[in-house]
């Protein structure tokens, strides 16, 4: 096989492989897109209507952990509480995301937890903030990520390696368990920062204005806590269905709580808390060795 077709191949797989892993859950709707490659440009948010109550559907049953909540006032619109909420996230300056992301390809669940800076959510730099990302998979397999500015580094196992059918050629292959360095052009880790995973769910191409403006919100209770749901639906009608967000109710402070898609063992779950008072501190690894042509495909 000619070298420019083995080039070829690898970019598909890397594609494909971050589409599977994580495009459910930031990239709703967007046709033949993953995380990196989707999502677009975050829009601007600096002007912001104020949350007016307004009458709603009722919530459906999509939620096991959720119950109405009974209450007879009604809650903002939909649009109101999306453009509140992306206003409070923007002016965050870190976050915890943990949860559970179902790989269809593989019939499997990824549990992640990015901790760190958002890096600033309306800026399309990536220099800016320290994070920290762990993806796991059932058997043991895990994805380590450690990005501190410009510098990324990643650290995998053997059996992360294998259930992500990662190519014989891998130079990750030989270097399980210690960390990597990657070049910050085009890093495949960039994928797995809390700046990019909140980008690309709810700014952009992910959510855009005419999305906010027909997903209708109501109040819920969730895990004890009365919150505002808000059932994001694509204007375009896209693949991928709706999506569920729990939205805090308290005064200004209008912070993402959960976000759930699909049923059963196919649904995906993200749970976002520690807003402003997430780690954001991690030091470079020690040691790590340097891999100048590391591409999501590897891993």
């Amino acid at each position: 096989m000619a070298r420019g077709t083995v080039i070829s191949a690898r970019t598909h797989h890397a594609r494909r492989r971050v589409s599977i892993l994580l495009a459910g859950a930031v990239a709703v709707g967007i046709s033949g897109c993953g995380l990196i490659e989707g999502g677009g440009e975050p829009s601007s948010t600096t002007t912001h209507a104020p949350l007016t109550t307004t009458t709603t559907t009722e919530p459906s049953s999509s939620s096991s952990t959720s119950t109405t909540s009974g209450s007879s006032k009604n809650p903002p619109s939909g649009n109101s509480i999306l453009t509140e909420s992306r206003q409070y996230m923007a002016a965050t300056n870190n976050v915890t995301i943990e949860g559970t992301l179902y790989d269809e390809e593989r019939d499997l669940t990824v549990t992640l937890r990015a901790e760190g800076s958002t890096g600033g959510l309306l800026s399309t730099s990536k220099k800016a903030g320290i994070s920290r990302t762990t993806l796991s998979i059932p058997g043991g397999g895990s994805l380590e990520t450690i990005a501190v500015g410009t510098d990324h580094f990643v650290k995998v196992d053997k059996a992360w390696l294998e259930v992500m059918q990662a190519p014989d050629d891998s130079p990750m292959r030989k270097n399980t368990g210690r960390w990597i360095k990657v070049p910050f052009e085009d890093s495949p880790m960039d994928a797995y920062r809390p700046q990019t995973l909140l980008q690309q769910t709810f700014y952009g191409k992910s959510l855009t204005p005419f999305d906010a403006k027909q997903s209708p919100a109501s109040y819920e209770t969730l895990d004890g806590q009365e919150t505002y749901r808000v059932a994001i639906r694509k204007a375009d009608n896209a693949r991928g269905g709706e999506r569920i967000l729990w939205v805090s109710t308290e005064p200004g402070k209008p912070a993402p709580i959960r976000l759930s898609y699909g049923e059963g063992d196919r649904q995906s779950v993200l749970e976002y808390s520690r807003w402003g008072s997430s780690r954001e501190n991690w030091k470079k690894p020690a040691g790590a060795k340097t891999l100048e042509d590391l591409s999501s495909g590897d891993l």
